[in-house]
């Protein structure tokens, strides 16, 4: 009983070091007095010491035949091995644990380090009662889960040598231990690893959520019940990794700041507000930039909601590349849509594009926008997407007849002067001359009609509905939720999956060849080599109709031919003209002018002239094979060496790695000694990273963090006020006119006529549903092109 009194009075005697609680323990300890730790008969000397040096020693344990007496003879190589074996055990047993009291050392040269600690069961202590009888309380209190129980261990370092002995050791527990079935349900048996951590950032960087996450762990773990994890804590990792140091501002930047190592052409710019407050963020990288300086002449924008967590607007620049898909050219976060903002954003835009402005834009209307183009772009041409204008006519003036004049006015092939008798006659008939929408629009009508559009080059875009379909395609990628870092994360990523599809277009233009299928075989195998496959589609339907053009005849002046052309059955005709000096072609349709692939009547000039090729003059660069060819010296492709060369050290690394694997874990010597030299390697290179990007972010300029934007109230919580009783109610807003009581559809302010002046005459509606929107805008996209 001697050394009995001994271990007790170890136990309970106040280390000169100090005692330090952990964080998550802060109730009083009780030292154990009943319980006599078993073996304490035997001297130090005469103890069959067990020694483990890491969790992979525990193979040779059995955790369920474990006694006491041998636990007591068990050291530990470091205290994280302590903790996994009274882990384990707790697991084999059926209890959870957690970290408690720790003792560090005062002397000289040792400051703060730990000399013993106690891990006790996660049900020891007591719940304090001012936590239970809340009065405050608005949900009910969690069940509770300490009821005071006494089983602990107790480890002390040995000064001699390093290793850690057990000191006292208690295993008398005050209440049931769990199945067996809910041992991984445990907090301390729930961790989620550092690899498991990187294959979830991983899978989430591909765009997985988080239950799609949890379904592929439990395929590769051999069930659900095999995970070491809940979805709950997968959701928890994530959030501590957001919360972790700088703002969710000033991570963004940083990560724009690592894209720029890799891609020295990337650009990005951003405004604060008084509290320095992120109010605007724009950025694009280098291919984006080279993209706009091939294929910038059009440019379409909208903004979208709902595509991060603080629900700003976002806002791409987009436009239509040689294979008539959806080209990127940068992208945008807004604080709030406003002219100023727009103002900022198009600077923005025109700086990181060398000062190059569009020479068209398409837009839905909004009046911020309009104003901001007009500010920023003054040269460019603007145009109202045809879609959104039909629904604003059809909600502004309603009338079926006139909308059914009005649509042949926006998308018919009309003259000028057919344009004019056409409006005129129906806003006549129906009674319109004093309607303010209506004739706001006709002074506007160069922004709108197709007629005084036609010599303008929007490469055939009349709608916005490529920026909607785009809305679309960023979901699959980006969910709601998303922090603004993530967000251009993901964003980067549905750049390179669009980057790819162009890769697999140009390969299939550029290898095999179409099968003729006119009997313009000449002309049609020089456009097959010279357009894209999506542009000779298009060019193979206008030699198939060029047998329904008639030469009615033909003029020759001093400075070009003249053609009269019409088609089979058709009483009007169209003039072409023909400079034989430098063969350039001109049609009265301007179908090339505004599209830049040849008309239909000058393709049949062509056959009456027996050419087997087409004029340069004709062949728009826009849409041939060779648009986009990588200039020499770029610095945006310059990232196709290091990325092959990655994959093939990435591959190789793989490779010996499964082989390492393969041949240490055939032995146990063998195991603990490379997975110690992996270790070791491991942490010397992530020390190495962080001093390399801590160098490099050096200098940066201002160091004082920027505050992240207010983060969006969510549906549902909105304005509340306090009824008679004391209770919170929600208000109900219209949202067309914005006062309570009413909605849209009862809402007497907005179905009047006479003050329709009130609201924007060009502004478009955002609450449809996007794909609504987009699919129902593509149908008109390219309603003339077949020619």
């Amino acid at each position: 009983m001697e050394r009995t009194e001994e271990v007790l009075s170890n136990f309970q005697e106040n280390v000169t070091a100090g005692v330090e609680e952990d964080p998550i323990e802060n109730e009083t300890f009780v030292a154990e007095t009943e319980s006599v730790p078993i073996g304490a008969s035997q001297s130090d000397d005469q103890r069959d010491v067990i020694f483990l040096d890491g969790i992979g020693s525990f193979g040779a344990i059995d955790f369920d035949a474990l006694r006491a007496e041998e636990i007591m003879m068990i050291e530990f190589v470091d205290l994280k091995t302590t903790y996994d074996f009274y882990n384990e055990y707790g697991r084999i047993k059926g209890f959870s644990i957690r970290r408690s009291k720790v003792g560090r050392c005062k002397k000289a040269g040792s400051e703060g380090d730990i000399i013993w600690q106690i891990f006790v069961c996660s049900r020891q202590g007591e719940r304090d009662a001012k936590h239970v009888h809340r009065n405050n309380r608005k949900m009910d209190p969690r069940p509770v889960t300490r009821c005071g129980c006494n089983a602990r261990i107790k480890v002390h370092v040995d000064s001699r040598n390093g290793r850690w002995y057990v000191d006292f050791f208690s295993d008398e527990h005050n209440h049931d231990m769990l199945e067996a079935r809910f041992r991984r349900m445990m907090r301390s048996h729930r961790a989620i690893k550092t690899g498991d951590l990187h294959q979830i950032n991983t899978m989430r960087s591909s765009g997985l959520r988080v239950p799609t996450i949890f379904r592929a762990f439990a395929n590769q773990s051999g069930g659900f019940k095999m995970v070491g994890f809940q979805v709950k804590d997968i959701y928890n990792a994530i959030e501590k990794q957001r919360r972790a140091g700088a703002s969710d501002t000033d991570n963004a930047l940083k990560y724009l700041q690592m894209l720029k190592r890799r891609d020295p052409c990337m650009f990005w710019k951003y405004s604060l507000d008084e509290q320095r407050m992120l109010h605007n963020i724009f950025w694009c990288d280098g291919a984006s930039q080279y993209d706009f300086n091939v294929f910038g002449d059009v440019i379409g924008f909208d903004a979208t909601y709902g595509r991060n967590k603080y629900k700003c607007p976002l806002v791409i620049f987009s436009g239509v590349d040689h294979h008539m898909c959806t080209v990127v050219f940068g992208c945008a976060v807004l604080l709030k849509e406003g002219e100023e903002s727009y103002v900022w954003l198009l600077r923005a835009f025109l700086k990181a594009m060398k000062g190059k402005a569009p020479k068209s834009v398409i837009t839905d209307g909004d009046q911020a926008m309009k104003s901001a183009i007009k500010a920023v772009f003054p040269e460019a041409h603007h145009r109202l997407c045809s879609w959104h204008f039909l629904r604003n006519a059809t909600t502004r003036v309603g009338i079926p007849r006139f909308m059914t004049k009005f649509r042949l006015c926006l998308m018919g092939d009309l003259e000028v002067d057919d344009f004019e008798d056409i409006w005129n006659d129906a806003v006549e008939e129906f009674g319109l001359q004093q309607n303010s929408w209506v004739k706001d629009m006709y002074e506007r009508k160069h922004m709108w009609s197709n007629a005084h559009i036609r010599c303008k080059f929007f490469v055939g875009l009349k709608t916005t509905s490529r920026c909607e379909a785009l809305n679309m395609q960023i979901r699959k990628f980006i969910h709601n939720g998303y922090n603004l870092r993530e967000f251009i994360e993901h964003f980067q990523q549905y750049l390179e999956f669009m980057r790819r599809r162009v890769v697999v277009a140009d390969y299939k233009s550029a290898y095999g060849e179409p099968v003729v299928k006119t009997r313009l075989e000449e002309l049609e195998r020089f456009a097959a080599a010279v357009y894209t496959r999506e542009v000779f589609v298009l060019f193979r339907e206008l030699l198939l109709l060029a047998s329904n053009v008639r030469v009615v005849s033909s003029k020759k002046t001093s400075t070009c031919t003249l053609f009269e052309v019409a088609m089979y059955c058709q009483g009007r005709s169209w003039n072409v003209s023909w400079g034989e000096i430098d063969d350039e072609f001109r049609c009265s349709c301007l179908r090339m002018e505004s599209f830049g692939i040849p008309c239909v009547h000058i393709v049949g000039v062509l056959v009456r002239l027996n050419m087997v090729v087409i004029p340069g003059s004709l062949i728009l660069g826009h849409w041939t094979k060779k648009a986009k060819q990588p200039p020499i010296n770029n610095h945006v492709f310059s990232e196709e060496i290091p990325d092959a060369a990655y994959m093939s050290m990435h591959a190789a690394m793989l490779d010996d790695c499964r082989e390492l694997v393969k041949l240490s874990c055939s032995n146990f010597e063998d195991y603990f000694e490379v997975k110690t030299k992996i270790a070791n390697e491991r942490d010397v290179l992530r020390e190495k990273i962080r001093k390399r990007l801590a160098t490099t972010a050096e200098g940066g300029g201002d160091d004082a963090s920027i505050h992240d934007p207010p983060k969006a109230r969510h549906k549902g919580c909105g304005r509340h006020v306090v009824t008679t009783r004391g209770r919170y109610r929600r208000v109900q807003r219209c949202r067309k006119c914005g006062k309570a009581g009413h909605n849209a559809r009862r809402c007497a302010t907005g179905n009047g006529e006479d003050t329709t002046h009130e609201l924007d005459a060009f502004g478009s509606s955002h609450n449809m549903d996007e794909s609504q929107e987009a699919e129902a805008s593509q149908q008109m996209e390219y309603d003339d092109l077949s020619f």
